[in-house]
Parts: structure tokens; C-alpha cells; sequence
């Protein structure tokens, strides 16, 4: 292989790195009218985001962002896509079990990743009960993540 064409498939590849970057920044874009979002940095250094639409009681539309691996990446969605259509009360209910069998087979060592995206979408319903019913709001975590809660 000449010079020039390691450059080539250099900067192809470059291109493709770029263009699914690009797309996954696109499809997933800020919720900017989200009734409760939440976002938690973890142990392990990576964050999520989840936040929440509802309406009439229900979960109509979620957004989810991380800045981990893929596996914080499946399970940030899988706890969005679990979200959906679910009552607040309900969302109470969905743990990081939930969550792996969601996303299928986790390694032991990245189960924490699972357990973070349970505590960013019970912070992101805490605080859409701190906004609408202040008297609901409870701690529904236990666990000692950093949360800043985003409005």
C-alpha cells in the first residue's frame, strides 16, 4: 500500500467517524420543553440525561443523552424507550433490572452503567414532581451520584 492511499482510507474513515457522530448529535437532539429532566454524573465519570414529556399523566415523548460508552449509551436508552407510555407513578417501578434485561447480555463490570440510567430517570421524574406536586417529590436514588438537575 502507497502513502496515498493510506491516506486516502485514512480520511475516509475520518469521514465516517465524523458522519456517525453527526448523526447521532442529530437524532438526539435537546428537549427544550421537557416537564422533568435530570442529569447525573456517576462514579465512573460518565453522565446522563434523560429528560420527560407528560401529558395527561402519560410520558409522551423522552430524550436521552451520554457522554459514556456505548454501554452507558444502551442503557440511557433503553430506560428512555421504557419510559414511554408510562404513567409518572409507574416510572417509580423501573430499575436497572428493567433496564438489563432491556438491553440484554451486560458485563459485571458495566452493570453501573445500568444502575446510573435508573438513577438519572428517577432524579429526571423528581424533578417533574418538584415542578407540578412538590408534595410527591421522595428520593427515589439512595445512591451517592453528583445530580444537577437541569430546567
Amino acid at each position: 500500500m502507497t502513502v496515498t492511499q493510506i491516506f486516502i482510507l485514512l480520511l475516509v474513515l475520518f469521514c465516517f467517524i465524523g458522519a456517525w457522530y453527526g448523526l447521532s448529535y442529530l437524532l438526539s437532539p435537546q428537549m427544550d420543553d421537557a416537564d422533568g429532566i435530570a442529569r447525573v454524573t456517576g462514579n465512573c465519570g460518565d453522565t446522563m440525561e434523560i429528560g420527560l414529556q407528560i401529558r395527561q399523566g402519560k410520558v409522551v415523548k423522552t430524550h436521552h443523552w451520554t457522554d459514556g460508552c456505548t454501554m452507558s449509551r444502551n442503557c440511557v436508552e433503553a430506560a428512555a424507550r421504557l419510559a414511554y407510555g408510562k404513567t409518572a407513578e409507574n416510572l417509580r417501578l423501573i430499575n436497572m433490572t428493567h433496564i438489563v434485561d432491556d438491553v440484554g447480555d451486560i458485563p459485571d463490570s458495566h452493570l453501573h452503567c445500568a444502575q446510573l440510567a435508573e438513577i438519572s430517570l428517577h432524579k429526571a421524574l423528581e424533578n417533574y414532581f418538584s415542578k407540578n406536586n412538590p408534595a410527591a417529590q421522595t428520593d427515589t436514588t439512595g445512591g451517592p451520584e453528583k445530580s444537577t438537575g437541569r430546567t
